[in-house]
């Protein structure tokens, strides 16, 4: 695939079309690529610097409307978690934009293309590129985009509480009894059972007791979340 045909279906898979398609190679130009170029060729580590402010802007812009009754502090945290490296990777994933990459040979071998820090800085930069190219309006058109589906299930008001706290207060709430952790070594690692009512909920798996209750609670919450949204559409469906 040519760089042309790269430059088409990276602006299909994030649906903007550039003005000045420039921009958008700078983007997805690492700095191995550009050196290996026989020709000089800008990279874009100058706007993953741009797109950082420009994302951060753009989620605080958000946030700060959207919930108007909120501390700063709530929301300081709130937005770190939704600009950190694993949401920017996780987006770019979803987004595919990896396949977009433009690597040097042995940045390539060694599989940067999908390593969570190039994931990162290619998602900013993206969203500095369209920045440069037509303004803060449309790349926080992208943003708001990319963010859909987090920003919609985002629950700020249990934010500052983990997973096994939820998941507490959730089960004492409905059964007046609180989950029992049972963790014990497993392989290399720990493996956590959560119970409610002797009987075993869900299970997690971590590199410490700490971390694998934390992933049986998690596990737990979603396993109550799909339950609960099967009953809905049942219910729907009925009517």
């Amino acid at each position: 695939m040519n760089v042309d045909e790269i430059l088409n279906n990276c602006q299909a898979a994030i649906k903007y079309d550039f003005k000045n398609k420039d921009h958008l190679l700078e983007a997805i130009t690492h700095r191995t690529y550009a050196n290996e170029s026989k020709k000089k060729m800008k990279y874009n580590q100058r706007l993953e610097f741009l797109g950082d402010s420009v994302l951060s802007l753009i989620i605080s812009d958000y946030l700060f409307k959207k919930y108007n009754t909120s501390k700063e502090g709530l929301l300081s945290k709130v937005k770190s978690s939704l600009v950190s490296q694993k949401s920017l990777a996780d987006i770019s994933k979803e987004l595919k934009l990896g396949d977009f990459l433009l690597l040097g040979h042995g940045e390539e071998a060694s599989g940067g293309r999908y390593r969570d820090n190039m994931l990162e800085d290619l998602f900013e930069a993206i969203v500095g590129a369209i920045y440069l190219d037509s303004g803060i309006e449309n790349a926080a058109k992208f943003v708001m985009k990319a963010y859909n589906k987090r920003l919609k299930n985002l629950d700020i008001d249990n934010f500052d509480k983990d997973y096994k706290t939820i998941f507490q207060e959730l089960i004492q709430k409905k059964h007046k009894t609180s989950p029992i952790y049972k963790s014990y070594e497993y392989h290399d690692m720990f493996k956590a059972e959560v119970y409610v009512n002797d009987k075993n909920f869900e299970y997690g798996i971590g590199k410490s007791k700490k971390e694998a209750e934390t992933d049986a609670a998690r596990r737990a919450l979603e396993k109550i979340e799909i339950v609960s949204n099967t009953i809905k559409k049942n219910r729907q469906n009925k009517k």
